[in-house]
């Protein structure tokens, strides 16, 4: 939070604005990175929740990206006005009572309209003294390091500006830099606009506050030091110098203070002043890694891009306990870099950077020391190669340790405590994110050899550790960023491939049972296949075909049996993950979802966030229905003498 005291000019002309209800409905908080946008927003919050206004708030952490999208942000914000706001609860009830699937929807645009827009354009009663506010706070994080590239990102924008139709009375306030997507949208959004400036351009009582945050602090530090400094160090010019040099970024006087407070408080202050550190995060953080990292070793340096890089680059984060085995780091090596980088890190249980202006600066080679660089694609590279060490080094046969091959997966007791006590953090972390790790680097001969003994030696053990995970759905995907991979830089891709025919045959049998991956799925793969003839020779005790069998993968993937009469119709859903089928049965099957029609089903199609299947029929009606469900949620009557042959759906 902000310190009592600052800020409140910024404070002041953002609570004014949530009480105006004829002002637009959308608050920018504009800044340069370091400003405090998200120090106010944290503020902000603590205004409104004793006086019931905090209707949600939602802070992007661009590391946590795959977690932290537009899907996340409008679940979260729907259960926080359904949980604070009566009239906003009923009409989420009545929706979800109406359609349960609403929230695995993968249309997020639907999710925002069905969970927000409408609860929210519906909840007419709401005293204006407990008007929801709703916080989104750096905007800029959303999709991660892909920034501006990503789809997520894409998506929000069009959303966020869907939040200024809404009655100005429901309140949004987003902080931000302002990037060029971004500035785009506010360009033809109304919004009230609230602009933190910096360096030349900041106003007096931005270094007002930084003037009174400076000497709060080194009230702190004298305290601490009450034998060996005077009580009015470092004096009011020094103070005066440093708020200069901060041109108005908290930040900058947050990472110094930090540093001053790492060490010897009067020299590391010498330090910043003889350096004149001020000038940008370029100069700041080059200063503070060169005085921190004096005359490092090519050891030292590369400790720190092996450290640091997995920090930026994780797909989730992991503790410093999964972090030290994953990158065969010694705890004393992360101990060091660790003791060096407080003033800019949070070395706690989970190494995070305390400010995402730190991650700029290491990834940009323009302004970053050569040495301390972090090269996306290197570290991507690195990151490949642990996680396939660490899977070559730590899948084996039954690694859950199960004493039955009679069991199904669900059958399992205590299953979370399971998968805890015989899969590490970072075996789990390796099974999940290799291949997105893999399709971020070049071709690279030391990764293709580990590649080569996880498809000939591990494949298996790794099915078994995503089956009872409960994650064979993303095994697809990521087989086939292994084979694209492969592909690219003409390697062999003959094992990868059928290993990837293997999982479309027979993933309902990996994901019920993982005795089955070699008591069924094994067995009775094609006599010919790469994967029978690489893995059946190490399992002589399991099943054996003597007569029959299929000589090579069929053309066809699949054959789903249940219609009557003949099927006249077929359409994917738009993830590819489900077939719904018409049929002279009058019956429409996704499946084993089956439901009737009264006379033959002429036409099907899918809705295109994949949760509705839409049939016309004979009978004169068209009908639409849950996917999850298999129930009818509408039927339309069509004119008696109409016969419905085409399903078109529109967005």
């Amino acid at each position: 939070e902000c310190m009592e005291g600052t800020r409140e000019d910024i404070l002041s002309e953002i609570l004014d604005w949530t009480n105006n209800i004829t002002a637009p409905n959308i608050l920018w908080l504009k800044g340069y990175p370091g400003v405090g946008k998200s120090t106010v927003a944290a503020t902000l919050i603590e205004k409104l929740r004793p006086i019931g206004r905090l209707g949600s708030s939602f802070f992007f952490k661009r590391e946590m990206a795959d977690a932290m999208t537009p899907r996340a942000l409008w679940r979260r914000t729907a259960h926080d006005l359904g949980r604070r706001y009566l009239p906003i609860r009923k009409h989420l009830v009545a929706l979800l009572k109406a359609d349960e699937d609403i929230l695995d929807t993968t249309n997020v645009h639907n999710l925002f309209h069905q969970l927000i827009i409408y609860p929210l354009t519906k909840s007419d009663d709401i005293p204006l003294e407990r008007l929801p506010v709703v916080i989104i706070d750096a905007l800029d994080e959303c999709g991660g390091l892909d920034g501006q590239r990503s789809a997520h990102r894409a998506s929000l924008m069009k959303m966020l500006g869907g939040w200024s139709h809404l009655p100005r009375r429901f309140k949004l306030v987003v902080t931000s830099r302002g990037e060029s997507d971004i500035e785009n949208l506010f360009s033809t959004t109304s919004h009230h606009l609230v602009e933190i400036l910096a360096g030349k351009t900041a106003k007096p009582h931005s270094s007002r506050d930084i003037m009174a945050f400076l000497a709060h602090q080194f009230t702190e530090i004298t305290v601490a030091y009450r034998n060996s400094l005077p009580l009015d160090w470092p004096g009011l010019d020094v103070i005066g110098r440093l708020t200069e040099m901060a041109g108005g970024l908290f930040i900058w006087v947050d990472v110094i203070i930090k540093f001053i407070k790492q060490g010897d408080p009067q020299r590391r202050l010498e330090c910043i002043l003889q350096r004149n550190m001020s000038g940008g995060f370029g100069t700041l953080y080059s200063s503070i890694l060169n005085i921190s990292f004096p005359s490092p070793s090519d050891e030292e340096l590369e400790s720190f891009r092996a450290i640091i890089g997995a920090v930026i680059l994780l797909k989730s984060p992991l503790p410093i306990s999964s972090l030290l085995p994953l990158l065969s780091i010694r705890s004393s090596t992360m101990k060091y870099i660790c003791n060096q980088l407080q003033s800019v890190m949070d070395c706690q249980d989970t190494l995070r950077v305390h400010h995402q202006s730190f991650v700029d600066f290491l990834v940009d080679h323009a302004v970053c020391p050569a040495g301390f660089w972090i090269d996306r694609e290197d570290g991507h590279r690195h990151l490949t190669h642990a996680c396939l060490k660490t899977m070559n080094s730590g899948l084996r046969f039954n690694i859950y340790g199960l004493k039955s091959s009679y069991i199904r997966n669900s059958d399992v007791q205590d299953l979370p405590s399971l998968v805890e006590s015989h899969i590490s953090m970072h075996l789990s972390y390796s099974s999940l994110f290799w291949a997105g790790h893999l399709a971020e680097i070049a071709s690279d001969e030391v990764i293709h050899g580990y590649l080569l003994e996880f498809m000939h030696e591990r494949f298996l053990f790794w099915l078994e550790v995503l089956s009872l995970m409960k994650r064979v759905n993303l095994v697809s995907s990521m087989i086939k960023t292994l084979v694209d991979w492969l592909r690219t830089y003409e390697k062999d891709t003959s094992m990868a491939c059928d290993m990837e025919k293997f999982v479309a045959a027979f993933a309902n049998v990996i994901s019920q049972s993982i005795p089955h991956i070699y008591l069924s799925a094994l067995p009775f793969s094609p006599l010919k296949s790469v994967m029978r003839r690489e893995y059946m020779r190490k399992y002589p005790k399991t099943i054996a075909i003597q007569k029959g069998g299929q000589e090579s993968w069929p053309t066809i993937q699949k054959i789903f049996t249940g219609h009557s009469g003949w099927v006249n119709c077929v359409a994917f859903s738009p993830d590819g993950r489900r077939v719904v089928s018409g049929s002279y049965d009058n019956t429409v099957r996704i499946w084993d979802a089956e439901t009737g029609h009264e006379h033959w089903v002429t036409s099907v199609g899918f809705s295109l966030d994949g949760r509705r299947v839409v049939s016309g029929s004979r009978d004169t009606t068209a009908r639409i229905w849950g996917v999850e469900t298999g129930k009818p949620v509408l039927a339309y009557s069509i004119h008696i003498y109409s016969l419905i042959t085409h399903i078109c759906l529109r967005s």
